[in-house]
């Protein structure tokens, strides 16, 4: 028997007490979800009854040992069913606890609910880059909607620290991300800085779709990491994406799209120069404005399929008035595209870069994320599989409308 072995957790989990319900709806009647004994938390698909009751016991939340159990409630309501074995890949798993904490706690004392996600952080999982872009949709400016702490030792909320630790097994490092305007509280386990930051920010988005799931859906098929999450929770999120019949069909999308060029730049450049083994080559791509903000929501995640720590390997380099690299902007300019301002992301690791046009810095990033990922696709021999990814319709269709991958090619003017 290992600790580390979800299987053997699974089959733990089996053979374990799950809990009696409390039922805190009318009579402790019908189906619902809620606390009980056990090692671990489940989140299962919406099922009837508004009560709280029993836990299984597998924090992988494999199989009926970890879905919500009997709880309060009667009549037909909001509570949580079977599971529905929604699963990832296997270095896709994402380690879920549900934390509860007593009454008494300072976090409901702000009314938040005694309950929350708690997600273990995992390096080389998607979702945990994806966490910043997929909150900041659902709440808006993440700095004024969003309070984080980080409670490394357990000194703000001793409370929260034994929850986890009662039900990982051991003890923890963990943040809160709390959204007061959403009534909702999240927990992100991990040891560093950064992977508490990424994982309490997932663990939030997950409580907020949970607890609203038109929220879930407005997230379309933008963030398939997350849905499958979602999913696995039991929550209904937004729909993957579908091609018809045929060839490329791009999920029926039609119409222009931003532009991009392959451009190069001189010898001299510090592109090139620099001692980083970059190329003179490189794909640069114009942000249009919001009309067409859906080609590049999904950016970063492309990104992430190429690039195992985005945070850690990929540097920006804001230049507005292409001060530091006016070579990018008369390569840009002679390419046909507009005058506008610059920003270059470069990957040293994989020795590419690409650079994103847009007037503010938001569009700027987005854009140079997306022409990165061009670069490194390209580099790797993986830009047809992206193109033909259903998840990013919008991708596969951009580049078929510049000439790039499947589509006919265009010739491109080089400096």
């Amino acid at each position: 028997f290992s600790e580390q072995c979800w299987v053997c957790r699974a089959l733990l989990a089996n053979v374990c007490e799950g809990g009696k319900a409390a039922g805190n709806g009318k009579d402790g009647k019908g189906k619902g979800c809620g606390f009980g004994k056990g090692a671990g938390w489940g989140w299962g698909p919406m099922g009837m009854g508004m009560g709280w009751g029993g836990w299984g016991m597998d924090p992988w939340m494999m199989g009926k040992a970890a879905m919500w159990m009997k709880g309060g409630g009667k009549d037909k309501g909001g509570g949580w069913g079977e599971d529905q074995s929604h699963t990832f890949s296997s270095n896709q798993r994402v380690t879920t606890y549900a934390i509860t904490v007593d009454a008494s706690s300072a976090i409901p004392a702000q009314g938040m609910p005694t309950d929350a996600p708690a997600l273990a952080y995992e390096k080389g999982v998607d979702v945990f880059g994806s966490g910043a872009h997929i909150l900041g949709e659902l709440v808006g400016d993440i700095a004024t909607e969003v309070l984080i702490t980080h409670d490394a030792d357990w000194e703000t909320y001793p409370e929260v620290g034994a929850a986890v630790k009662a039900a990982s097994g051991e003890e923890n490092c963990f943040a809160i991300a709390m959204c007061p305007s959403a009534g909702v509280w999240g927990i992100g386990v991990a040891n560093g800085w950064k992977g508490r930051e990424a994982s309490c920010k997932v663990a939030l988005a997950l409580a907020i779709c949970r607890a609203n799931a038109p929220a879930a859906k407005s997230l379309g098929n933008r963030y398939p990491e997350f849905t499958a999450l979602l999913r696995q929770q039991g929550v209904k999120g937004g729909k993957a994406a579908g091609g018809g019949g045929g060839g490329a069909s791009y999920g029926g999308m039609s119409g222009d799209t931003p532009p991009v060029h392959m451009i190069s730049v001189p010898a001299d450049s510090v592109i090139v120069a620099g001692g980083l083994g970059l190329p003179a080559e490189g794909p640069a791509v114009m942000h249009p404005g919001k009309h067409m903000k859906e080609y590049f929501s999904n950016a970063h995640s492309i990104l992430s399929e190429l690039v195992e720590d985005v945070a850690a390997e990929v540097v920006f380099e804001d230049d507005p008035d292409a001060k530091a690299l006016p070579e990018v902007a008369a390569a840009w300019a002679e390419a046909g595209g507009e005058e506008n301002c610059l920003c270059i992301a470069k990957c040293t690791s994989l020795g590419c870069w690409g650079i994103g046009l847009a007037p503010g810095w938001k569009g700027r990033e987005s854009a140079a994320k997306m022409a990165l990922a061009i670069a490194i696709a390209q580099n790797m021999g993986k830009l047809e599989e992206l193109s033909a990814n259903p998840n990013y319709p919008e991708f596969g269709y951009m580049l078929s409308k510049n000439g790039i991958g499947d589509g006919q090619p265009k010739k491109k003017r080089k400096v």
